[in-house]
Order: structure tokens, then C-alpha cells, then sequence
């Protein structure tokens, strides 16, 4: 596999100058542990490490190697571990709030074309977490994409009710559902991997994530799984770091531990293109700095009063917005205080 086909586009090539070539390994980064990572230059997979430098420069920019980077690295053969010695720029970084009370970025993945939200259709069903998956995506740039797990498990009135729900609330991402027990839906599913592209798979525990994985490589027992618990449908966690995988027709999978936990920083656009039909009547408030809460004149209370906006999606919309400006004003006064 050439670079080219392993992700390395011209994005990554304008930023080589051609006289250092001999010099650098060009690799990407496919999964990362506690004081090493793995490396590939498409064809084979080393051990590495970052240099000193690296580091120190990683903890004071919170620029630490995550799955997806495009690195520059010696030793690449010959030696136990090769050295990294700089990291690309990124084309886009998908992250979240850590979890708990501390206010600070988690990075999820980076350098992706698409990010299938996988979701599940039967207990887990849950509109308001999946509304939150899709605005750390529309944060970052990234296309998203829906993916409804379980499909076999509801009937075809209650699938057909369900879709359009997630429809309604979603209209301008595209959804797709299929199981991963009978395979229905799979085919579309599939073709949606194109080869040279790096996607990352995002949800909750329980949702089918590396079951579908196994059913995109076709080796069903490749990455374990482990049933969701029966009395609330929740999963348990399988996939405990995030690994970048090539599918059989050259499609780049970033696979991630489920979230329980989903809190946000800085989504201000992330927000605004999950609530695009929302935040499109902001202009017509009567005023410019409308809270959208029991506030006069406001256009967006007005439509959910038509019956327009779904009360539900509105009421998600404020929650992530408070949070996301609660989160923010933490995260203000905590960087006042290590001034």
C-alpha cells in the first residue's frame, strides 16, 4: 500500500519539503499506548516513540500523538523503537470534553474524511445523545454519517416509525439502518468505506461498533465483543484504546472505545450545524442577543409553539448550549488561575 492510498494526501505532501526525504520516514499513526504508539508506512508497522523535544512541546500545546497522525520518524528499520521526531499538521482533530469535572480536551481521532455515528435502534435508543455525537462531528469539519444499529429487532411499522423520527430530527445527515445479526442493510452500509479514505466509528457502548468491523474485515471473531447488559440495553466496553485498521478494499477505519460520557468545549459551530433549522430562525428574534428562553419575541420559541420544531429537539439544543457555555467560562477561569 503506498502512502497515497494510505491517507497521505496533498493535504500532507505540501507540508515535505522534497530535500528532506532521504532523511525522514514518512508513517501514520495507528494506535497509541502509555509511552509508545505503532507507526505505518502503509507496508509495515513499527514500534515508536516521540524525542524529548517532542514532548515537552506536546504537554505545553496539547498537541500529544493521536491515532490518524501523519509523523515524521528514523530508525523506522533496524532498531527496537523508531523516533518521532514531528508531527504534521493536522487537517482536523475530532475531540470532546474530558470526562468528570475537569475542563479540558480529550482528542478522539484526527485527519478524518467521515465519521459514522453508530447508533442502536432498540433499548439504547436515545436522540438527545445522538444529537450530541453529531455536534463534536459538525465541530471538527467532518462529514458525519448515521448508522442504526439492530434493525432486526423492531418490527417494520416500528422501524419505519423510528427512521423517520431520526429523520425529522437529523434532515440533513445521512441515516442508514441495518443489523449486524442478519446482515440486512450491510451492503449499503459496506459501500459507504471508500478505499483511501479514513473514517472513525463514534457511540456508546453496545451499539454494534465492533461488530460491524468484524462484519466489514469478515472475520466475525477478529475484534471480541461482549453482549449489552439485558435490563437497560447499555454495552460493556470491548475496544479499550482506538486503532486504525485497512479494510479488505483499502478503506482506513479508526475504531474507538465507547463514550458514556459525551460533554463539550468550544461547539459553538458544532451546534449550530446539528440545530441548523434552529439556529437559521436566530435572525428573525427581536432581539440580537436572544437567550431563546421565555424571552419576547423570540422565533425560535415561536416555532415550537407552531408545532414546527420538535419540543424535544429544542429543549436538547438549549441543555448543549448552556453546557457548552458553562464549559467555557470554567475553562476561562481555569486558565486565568495557572496564569
Amino acid at each position: 500500500m503506498t502512502l497515497e492510498e494510505f491517507g497521505f494526501t496533498p493535504w500532507f505532501q505540501n507540508q515535505i519539503d522534497p530535500a528532506t526525504t532521504d532523511k525522514w520516514t514518512i508513517a501514520r499513526v495507528t494506535a497509541v499506548h502509555k509511552g509508545w504508539c505503532d507507526i505505518s508506512d502503509g507496508s509495515e508497522t513499527c514500534l515508536a516513540k516521540t524525542t524529548g523535544k517532542l514532548r515537552r512541546e506536546a504537554r505545553a500545546n496539547d498537541g500529544y500523538l493521536t491515532v490518524g497522525d501523519w509523523v515524521r520518524a528514523t530508525d523506522f528499520n533496524g532498531a527496537d523503537f523508531a523516533m518521532i521526531h514531528s508531527v504534521l499538521e493536522r487537517q482536523n482533530t475530532l475531540k470532546r470534553k474530558t470526562a468528570g469535572r475537569e475542563v479540558s480536551h480529550q482528542l478522539i481521532a484526527v485527519n478524518i474524511d467521515t465519521a459514522f455515528v453508530v447508533h442502536t435502534l432498540d433499548k439504547g435508543f436515545n436522540l438527545p445523545k445522538l444529537e450530541r455525537y453529531l455536534s463534536i462531528v459538525n465541530e471538527s469539519n467532518i462529514e458525519p454519517v448515521v448508522l442504526l444499529s439492530k434493525k432486526d429487532l423492531l418490527s417494520a411499522g416500528e422501524l419505519k416509525e423510528r427512521l423517520a423520527e431520526v429523520e425529522t430530527r437529523m434532515p440533513n445527515t445521512p441515516v442508514f439502518a441495518f443489523s449486524n445479526t442478519t446482515g440486512s442493510g450491510l451492503r449499503k452500509v459496506k459501500a459507504l468505506f471508500k478505499p483511501g479514505k479514513t473514517c472513525c466509528l463514534l457511540g456508546p457502548s453496545g451499539t454494534g461498533k465492533t461488530s460491524l468491523i468484524n462484519s466489514l474485515v469478515g472475520e466475525e471473531d477478529r475484534y471480541f465483543t461482549l453482549p449489552v447488559r439485558e435490563c437497560d440495553g447499555k454495552g460493556i466496553h470491548t475496544t479499550t484504546w482506538r486503532e486504525l485498521i485497512v479494510l479488505n478494499n483499502g478503506a482506513l477505519v479508526i475504531d474507538t472505545p465507547g463514550m458514556r460520557e459525551l460533554g463539550h468545549l468550544d461547539t459553538g459551530s458544532g451546534i449550530k450545524d446539528t440545530f441548523e433549522e434552529l439556529t437559521a430562525l436566530e435572525g428573525q428574534c427581536r432581539f440580537r442577543d436572544c437567550a431563546h428562553t421565555k424571552t419576547k419575541g423570540c422565533a425560535i420559541e415561536a416555532a415550537v409553539e407552531a408545532g414546527t420544531i420538535p419540543k424535544a429537539r429544542y429543549e436538547n439544543f438549549i441543555r448543549m448550549r448552556q453546557e457548552t457555555a458553562a464549559n467555557e467560562r470554567s475553562l476561562r477561569e481555569q486558565k486565568w488561575k495557572n496564569r
